[in-house]
């Protein structure tokens, strides 16, 4: 029997990453505190 693989879209995505992020706000926000420095993405010149 063949597996049904469901298909993603832009929308699905989207609104699933709303719900999370309502969801784990604070989480979300911390962890890319921890991994990302922000400094390395915006000049000092900026």
């Amino acid at each position: 029997m063949p597996v049904q693989a469901k298909q993603l879209n832009f929308s699905n995505i989207s609104s699933d990453f709303e719900k999370f992020f309502n969801q784990n706000q604070y989480n979300l926000l911390s962890m890319l505190n921890h991994f990302f420095d922000i400094s390395d993405f915006i000049p000092l010149s900026f």
